[in-house]
């Protein structure tokens, strides 16, 4: 993995655009606080909507005030994703650098400076990235249907960006995506593990010796089935033995038409919601011919 990829990653979701800048107008009695909260969702905003707009005072009634768009959106992921880096963060002279940074972002925001903050933010969430760089491991999976997934097994966090909002996805967690809507709230691989419960194996049987007709690539069918699962979003059979192989399915059961006689381990993994895989169960099953055939040949005896 390069060193880009495990300091960041960025999921593109859709093609759509954040909307630009806006205006406004204040509004009677409105004070400078009630009008970053309404227009910046945040009450300590004043200064930084001021210097936006190149005032030094509060605005009276009725004055038309641009409101800042993508640019500051950008920003404040970037400072975001860069705190929730420096929280996690051990000790160390990596870490009092990145908040130093940090700081200047966030100075830098307030002042309206919205490229300098996002690029100072970046700076620092990078710097730690690069410090844990051997220990960043995440993986990406986009499904048929348009949903990417993005899970973390450890490491920094990974930064998941889609319609203009940032997520920071942390060790232990996957993120799902739905092709053109925002990022939502980063599901916990333990606890979503922790919501299924193990399927129950059916048949074979443990132990069992199946004896099968000749089939196309060896002895058939071979019938694999469990209960169902209610948290299950579908299974996955992975087949061990002298073919190894990888089924997802969404039905409790799957029937192979022929498979090589030999011994074998059978494991169903439960696929929960959120893509990633639940508690499993594992069985030993023995395929052998059940039939064999007998060639007799012709002799002068009359």
């Amino acid at each position: 993995m390069s060193r880009v990829l495990a300091a960041a990653f960025a999921l593109l979701a859709s093609a759509a655009t954040t909307p630009p800048s806006t205006e406004t107008v204040v509004r009677p009695g409105e004070s400078l606080a009630q009008l970053a909260a309404r227009t910046l969702g945040n009450e300590g905003a004043g200064p930084e909507l001021l210097a936006f707009n190149h005032l030094e005072g509060v605005p009276a009634a009725g004055t038309h005030l641009q409101v800042p768009g993508p640019e500051r959106a950008r920003a404040v992921a970037a400072i975001g994703s860069a705190r929730s880096a420096v929280v996690q963060a051990p000790p160390g002279s990596a870490r009092t650098e990145a908040e130093a940074r940090l700081a200047e972002a966030e100075s830098l925001l307030a002042r309206a400076r919205y490229a300098e903050a996002a690029a100072q933010a970046d700076s620092a969430w990078k710097l730690l990235a690069e410090a844990r760089e051997e220990r960043s491991h995440f993986a990406v999976a986009v499904e048929p249907d348009g949903r990417t997934r993005v899970a973390v097994r450890e490491g920094v966090p990974v930064r998941v960006e889609a319609q203009g909002r940032t997520r920071a996805v942390r060790a232990g967690e996957t993120l799902t995506v739905i092709r053109g809507e925002a990022p939502g709230t980063p599901e916990s691989d333990a606890a979503s593990a922790g919501a299924a419960e193990p399927p129950v194996l059916l048949s074979p049987e443990p132990g069992m010796k199946l004896a099968l007709e000749p089939a196309p690539g060896g002895v058939g069918p071979v019938r694999f089935a469990w209960k169902p699962v209610p948290e299950a979003a579908g299974y996955v059979l992975d087949l061990a033995g002298p073919k190894s192989q990888s089924i997802r399915t969404t039905q409790p059961v799957v029937t192979l038409p022929g498979l090589p006689a030999g011994r074998y381990r059978w494991t169903v993994r439960v696929v929960l919601a959120n893509g990633t895989l639940g508690p499993s169960s594992t069985r030993a099953v023995q395929l052998v011919p059940g039939r064999i055939k007998l060639e007799v040949k012709e002799t002068p005896w009359q």
